[in-house]
């Protein structure tokens, strides 16, 4: 009999039309359609971030009316300028320490399926609530938005926990495709989302706590219908792994980030070791650099919602000959020295823009960096990922991949901390982003120390040293 995720799913309810928009397999279909959905939330949150420094600065009486107006006070013992970074610092040490558990529901239990329902009706939910944004309800609003940033984690987790299986159910061509067509579909529908916002925004000339009104209602229709869809393909599955003797659900998850360094260390200390020691840091700087640059923007170019939006559309766009270049020039060199210097050009970029971008009068020149910045991203993560897949010890794909995904937020929460603390401290803001170049500094240095990059492919293609101790803890 055939195992149910090779069956076809048809779509739910009155939507057969969406049949013709099938992948392979139904766990495919929902992992595009899960992806199709996740990326209108990362530019909502956007919109809304702005809407909240906005409520924070009229809470203490600030004018928010005058552009060039100084915003001296503070609200609950902060800046209100330091509100979207501590949300960040929050959502980061979230997911720190309670990804491993959640990881191991995934990983040692039937409920992969129900706690990717659970955790994206709670996205949505929450993302409903926050239609009520206003002065009264700001600060509740922001500390569910700093749930709702590890929810969003939570959702990722368990829609990347299908992809081993994907990879299982296709053949080598067609998830090559499919790998392109998650990322294109997640960053097109990102894009999309911000010119129906912005569009919406430039017919009725909404002020930037209307705007975040509107992002969160509109997001709640078209992310909530995707979400929907793919938690219809994606199927339910069994445990993946057996606890092993001595562990339970709450610590098995731990244990395994702990046996999996270890284990690295011992057999691949100078390839996949410190390559991901190099992706926790360069991780940390890059993941942190939206909630940097939306703080930045707000607080020194003084920039409205509308223009926050603009600039991100254009970063966004600004990712797709970035990952052709990334691509072209991996061909030319090899993805190691591609990345190396990718990361060298973004430390570049990073002073150029935080040291010139200084005052209102700068706007141009940010849309302008906002192009390099863009370009940047898209010649860096499809590298990042294409050096792991093709260093990392066969038959290991499925474990790394998950701690691949810790390593990527376990110091999220360090740059968005220290941005706040030198905005209280009244350090010039130029400094705070230029800071998030010692993180990628950090990165760099690892990535240097790495063998030359046939040798890494040669390790990586010899008998799997630590499948065994891993498996056996």
């Amino acid at each position: 009999l055939e195992s149910e995720e090779f069956v076809q799913r048809d779509c739910p309810l009155m939507l057969k039309c969406f049949n013709r928009l099938r992948l392979k397999t139904s766990d495919a279909t929902g992992f595009v359609y899960n992806a199709c959905g996740s990326g209108p939330v990362i530019m909502s949150n956007i919109f809304l971030a702005n809407a909240l420094i906005l409520l924070a600065k009229m809470d203490i009486g600030c004018d928010v009316e005058e552009a060039e107006a100084v915003c001296e006070g503070k609200v609950y013992g902060f800046k209100p300028s330091s509100l979207i970074t501590l949300i960040a610092t929050v959502t980061g040490v979230l997911s720190s320490f309670l990804l491993p558990f959640l990881g191991a529901l995934v990983d040692y239990t039937k409920y992969r399926h129900t706690v990717g329902v659970v955790s994206s009706t709670t996205l949505v939910v929450i993302q409903a609530i926050q239609i009520g944004t206003v002065e009264s309800t700001w600060f509740p609003m922001a500390i569910l938005q700093a749930i709702n940033g590890f929810v969003y984690q939570v959702v990722s987790l368990c829609q990347y926990s299908y992809l081993p299986e994907v990879q299982r159910q296709v053949d080598a061509k067609t998830m090559t495709w499919y790998t392109s067509l998650f990322y294109i579909v997640q960053f097109g529908h990102q894009a999309l989302f911000a010119v129906l916002i912005l569009g919406i925004d430039l017919a009725l000339d909404l002020n930037d706590v209307v705007l975040g009104h509107v992002n969160q209602a509109a997001n709640v229709l078209i992310t909530g219908g995707y979400y929907y869809l793919s938690w219809h393909f994606f199927t339910q599955k069994e445990a993946k792994n057996q606890l092993k003797p001595g562990d339970t659900i709450y610590t098995a998850g731990f244990k395994q980030v702990f046996r999996t360094a270890k284990g690295l260390y011992k057999y691949y200390p100078s390839t996949v070791f410190l390559y991901f020691v190099g992706v926790l840091f360069a991780e940390s700087a890059i993941n942190s650099f939206t909630t940097v640059s939306i703080t930045y923007m707000n607080e020194v170019v003084q920039m409205s919602g509308r223009n926050i939006g603009i600039l991100f559309l254009i970063v966004l766009v600004s990712t797709i000959p970035g990952s052709v270049f990334g691509n072209w020039l991996a061909n030319m060199t090899n993805p190691l020295i591609a990345l190396e210097i990718n990361v060298v050009v973004y430390i570049a970029t990073n002073f150029a823009g935080f040291l010139n971008i200084t005052s209102p009068e700068d706007v141009m020149i940010t849309f302008l960096f906002g192009v390099v910045w863009g370009f940047m991203l898209g010649w860096f993560y499809p590298l990042e990922k294409l050096v792991f897949s093709m260093i990392i010890p066969e038959g290991q794909e499925s474990e790394l991949a998950g701690f691949f995904l810790y390593c990527t937020q376990i110091l999220s929460w360090l740059p968005p901390l220290v941005f706040t603390f030198m905005n209280e401290a009244d350090i010039n803001l130029s400094w705070g982003g230029v800071h998030l170049n010692a993180y990628l500094l950090a990165g760099l240095i690892c990535f240097l120390f790495l063998p030359k990059w046939n040798i890494c492919r040669e390790i990586a293609k010899e008998e799997n040293k630590m499948k065994h101790e891993v498996e056996m803890g």
